[in-house]
């Protein structure tokens, strides 16, 4: 159910409590901290549910690599050697940021048997590799939301206490020092393995693999599709300023815009300079349903235009999202949600190679 107002759907938990700490409202911020905001239900829960939603995505990620590698990989060692080596890297950087964020002792007992081995991994192991990242990446799982309880705990009780300067601390802490890090890495695998399947197979089957991402994630976009218009466009504000990204909402007649200054997930990649360098992502060129009709577009945020607007069109007869120049390079990026089920323009869909609501 859509409460308050658009221009209030863009602010984050933390942001509300932060506020109140400034303002020297410590029964409220103790009450944002327990009660949540109406969007985010608590600050022990303020960022699980994004948690949670990367951790699956991943997962039925790392399931279509195994597919993809074995029905196209062939005898060739090439692109089960690149994956592998993708994979070893992403366990040891999520391992070192995991120690970072909660000590040596916390990571040891949560990781288990997912810690990475001594030395280059071994050839032909890519089965191996796939579950032990699996694996990680649950027990992460756990252990953020287990540290994430007992990070809102101690606000409440620095609050308690009426010492404000701790309780703010602690909800940076519990932000920019346990999620961000984690949430990022997260983002990059993502773009990492869209990129891998660009460069190793070709743009149809990147198509193909963001379209069998978007089925494995198709009860989520049914729960979606039963949404008003209203409702909908506050669960998209919600899933996006997760992303820690800077959002306004808008709403007229015919829609609801959500302006993203900042695209926490793809903008900042760009911004952070993802796409430079010696572990450079790839752009993906020519207009069409990867690039959302421009002419280059960044490999992560191909995505996007697939699962929101392709693959909704296919099962709906409408796309939930429709982009306005999106991906930016200042890293901002602009979508609509229209009221009627209807009210997308005929051009986008040409756009996206879409003729009459079929690809």
């Amino acid at each position: 159910m859509a409460t308050s107002s658009p221009a209030e759907w863009g602010r984050r938990l933390s942001d509300r409590l932060r506020a109140a700490l400034v303002a020297g409202d410590l029964e409220g911020a103790r009450r944002l901290a327990l009660e949540g905001d109406g969007q985010a239900r608590s600050l022990a829960r303020e960022y699980a549910l994004m948690y949670k939603g990367l951790g699956i995505t991943v997962r039925i990620l790392l399931d279509l690599l195994g597919d993809i590698v074995g029905r196209r990989a062939g005898g060739s060692e090439g692109p089960r050697r690149a994956l592998e080596e993708l994979l070893a890297r992403f366990r040891r950087d999520f391992i070192a940021l995991l120690r970072q964020a909660y000590g040596d002792t916390a990571v040891e007992q949560a990781v288990g048997d997912s810690r990475e081995p001594v030395g280059p991994p071994p050839a032909g192991e890519l089965s191996l590799d796939l579950a032990r990242t699996a694996r990680l990446l649950a027990e992460a799982e756990s252990l953020f939301t287990r540290e994430q309880e007992g990070l809102a705990g101690e606000v409440v009780r620095a609050l308690d206490a009426g010492d404000a300067a701790r309780a703010r601390a602690l909800v940076d802490q519990k932000e920019q020092g346990q999620y961000v890090p984690l949430h990022d890495r997260l983002i990059r695998f993502m773009a990492e393995t869209f990129g891998y399947v660009f460069q190793q197979f070709g743009p149809d089957e990147l198509y193909r693999f963001h379209r069998a991402t978007a089925e494995g994630q198709r009860q989520g976009f049914e729960k979606w599709e039963r949404l008003t218009a209203a409702e909908f466009a506050q669960a998209t504000a919600f899933l996006l300023k997760q992303h820690m990204g800077e959002l306004e909402v808008l709403e007229d007649d015919e829609k609801f815009t959500v302006l993203q200054r900042l695209c926490g997930s793809g903008g900042r990649l760009r911004l952070a300079g993802a796409y430079s360098g010696p572990l450079a992502l790839p752009l993906v060129t020519g207009p069409g349903a990867l690039t959302a009709g421009q002419a280059t577009f960044p490999v992560y945020c191909s995505h996007c235009p697939v699962w929101n607007s392709v693959a909704p069109v296919e099962w709906f007869g409408r796309p939930h999202w429709v982009f306005e120049n999106p991906s930016r390079p200042d890293g901002s990026c602009t979508l609509h949600i229209y009221k009627r089920r209807d009210g997308a323009p005929a051009a986008y869909l040409r756009q996206l190679g879409l003729a009459g609501g079929v690809r």
